[in-house]
């Protein structure tokens, strides 16, 4: 049903006319409710309404095109009719739109993604051909491109090599400001170019780059690129998997090197760089320009298969930067840890955000809003909860529990103790805190504490009492803490009684270790006995807690949200409302959505 259906934008749809002056909603009302609209589909609807909304809603309907190809046919679920019956594919329509109608001015991010289906290949490929399909799909895009003079990002994500007649009309486009690439993974012959640059670029991500694969060369694109700020390269794992010594660093900043010029980068990131090690990257980079530094399985970590040693060995003889680090130097993210990382944290100061990634997968065990009423007798979420101290309470249908606060909570001891540890019987005793894990925690807090906001530990190192009221100590201006902790009661007491000392702290997540699901195994068990929201929000009653607004334990995200409560007098009191969310709830904030391999 059209959103804006009922709305009187100011011209009569019968004869044009003018409507009376008390009807008319003003164009600046107008643009504000356009402004809300946000899902293609909306806006198609209100550009179809009446004329005024559809010269005012076209420009934010194309502003972001994305066009999605897929190698077969797809079907309608409402009447099993294929899309795009007695035309072409949506993607050709697409494309098509862009190229013939005077839409495409309007463009500002342009995304082709997906499959596309490729006809003779193999025969294509002896011969030394292109095939048409493909040709025809360059063609199109590049016609496309050259009509968007306000395009200011592209992306190419299809699983077919991006022509050079792209390439070619992407660097004349005089107002590109990122730029991202998918390199084809096959190992057929195409043709391979010299990319040109390109002025007024701003960020590459190229991926799935493979040496044998017959990837474009990005030399003069790096090395004309004069404005690149946000540098982005991610290696086909295919390399590393292999052993395969193929990727030569030369090969993409050799143009750098030979005219002793450096990248004025900001943020630069690598994933799978399997390669020997050279001053390549240090006669490269302006290092007192970066301010965030990324490596995913790249370079040497503790952790290393025993085959990796001897390509691995040229990276641990000087530390990733032999000069002094970059004072600029604001986010470090990784999955590596071993002692040259760890001796690089003390050459530089006043990190902010800091993430040791494990890649650990997580599973959404969010199911919807809870139906049913259940008690609150057991034990808590922090720490389980004297079940003297908790009156029953019911669920509202929306999965949160709202109740009057009397009087708080009385003891404090391990998530859901009583009840998990007879079903599961977990161990308590925390394996003891790793050699390189203390001197990681030493080097952060002495060097980095005072400027933290965001910091997420590796789940293996497990958090005692006395690492805790160090963490709280050292790091007052955390806002995001993510951290493995360890089972015994005494450290979720002592994580209750120091959370208060952390005043801008706003999400805190306790992490499962990559080989077992404690917490989550608890959470879920606790679930078939009680709710774990109303025992959140009863440990959260304490004052302290006020600026917590997610908590993780696990694989389970729950949401706190202030609200006020009747109690039995008629007073109104403030409480808290929490309830379990998904993953998606959690997609902005960085100690879950950076903790994943990519980048």
């Amino acid at each position: 049903m059209p959103i804006i259906g009922n709305i009187d934008c100011g011209i009569d749809s019968n004869n044009g006319n003018e409507p009376e002056s008390g009807r008319a909603l003003p164009l600046n009302l107008l643009s504000m409710i356009i402004a809300y609209l946000d899902d293609p589909a909306d806006l198609a609807r209100a550009c179809r309404t009446s004329r005024i909304l559809h010269y005012m809603c076209l420009p934010t309907l194309y502003a972001n095109v994305s066009l999605h190809s897929y190698d077969y046919i797809r079907y309608s679920d409402v009447d099993n009719r294929p899309e795009g019956s007695g035309g072409a594919s949506p993607f050709s329509m697409g494309l098509n739109a862009l190229v013939t109608r005077n839409v495409a001015g309007y463009v500002k991010k342009f995304r082709v993604w997906g499959k596309w289906k490729e006809h003779d290949l193999e025969e294509c490929a002896k011969v030394g051909r292109v095939p048409d399909s493909s040709m025809m799909l360059s063609l199109l895009v590049r016609a496309a491109i050259d009509r968007m003079p306000a395009l200011e990002a592209f992306t190419w994500e299809l699983d077919t090599k991006m022509l050079p007649n792209v390439w070619q009309g992407l660097a004349q486009r005089q107002s590109l400001l990122s730029l991202k690439v998918q390199f084809p993974t096959l190992r057929l012959p195409r043709l391979s170019m010299l990319v040109p640059p390109i002025p007024s670029l701003r960020a590459l991500h190229v991926t799935n780059i493979d040496p044998l694969c017959y990837p474009d060369n990005i030399s003069l694109l790096l090395f004309g690129s004069k404005k690149l700020e946000d540098l982005k390269l991610h290696w086909n794992p295919r390399m590393r998997e292999s052993r395969e010594l193929s990727v030569n660093l030369h090969s993409y900043f050799g143009k750098l090197l030979a005219a002793n010029a450096r990248m004025p980068l900001k943020h630069l990131s690598f994933q799978n760089l399997f390669s020997l090690k050279d001053n390549v990257l240090e006669a490269t980079m302006d290092y007192d320009l970066i301010e965030s530094y990324t490596m995913i399985s790249s370079m040497s970590g503790s952790d290393d298969a025993a085959d990796l040693a001897f390509i691995h060995s040229g990276w641990k003889c000087t530390a990733p930067n032999p000069r002094p680090p970059t004072p600029a130097l604001r986010m470090l993210r990784g999955d590596k840890i071993s002692d040259l990382h760890c001796g690089f944290l003390t050459k530089f100061s006043n990190l902010e955000k800091y993430y040791l990634i494990t890649g650990r997968k997580l599973h959404n065990h969010y199911r919807g809003p809870s139906l049913k009423t259940i008690g609150t007798n057991g034990a808590g979420v922090f720490g389980a909860i004297d079940s003297g101290s908790l009156e029953s309470s019911n669920g509202s249908n929306d999965g949160t529990s709202i109740s009057s606060d009397s009087t708080p909570p009385s003891a404090v001891s391990i998530v859901a103790q009583d009840s998990y540890s007879k079903t599961c019987a977990p161990s308590f005793e925390s394996p003891s805190m790793p050699p390189l894990g203390k001197l990681y925690l030493d080097r952060i807090f002495k060097h980095h504490g005072s400027s933290l906001r965001h910091l997420l530990l590796r789940p293996e190192w497990r958090l005692s009492a006395d690492y805790l009221a160090r963490l709280v100590h050292s790091c007052p201006n955390l806002e995001q803490l993510g951290l493995g902790l360890g089972l015994e009661p005494a450290n979720f007491n002592m994580l209750r009684l120091l959370i208060p000392f952390l005043p801008k702290i706003y999400a805190i997540r306790i992490l499962d270790n990559a080989n077992d699901s404690v917490l989550t195994n608890g959470i879920d068990y606790m679930s078939s006995e009680c709710q774990p929201e109303e025992k959140i929000r009863r440990e959260l009653w304490v004052n302290g807690f006020q600026a917590i607004r997610w908590v993780g334990l696990g694989d389970h995200v729950f949401e706190i949200i202030p609200a006020q409560a009747f109690v039995e007098d008629g007073e109104i009191k403030p409480t808290k409302l929490v309830r379990r969310v998904s993953l998606e709830a959690v997609k902005d904030v960085e100690i879950w959505s950076m903790d994943k391999l990519e980048i």
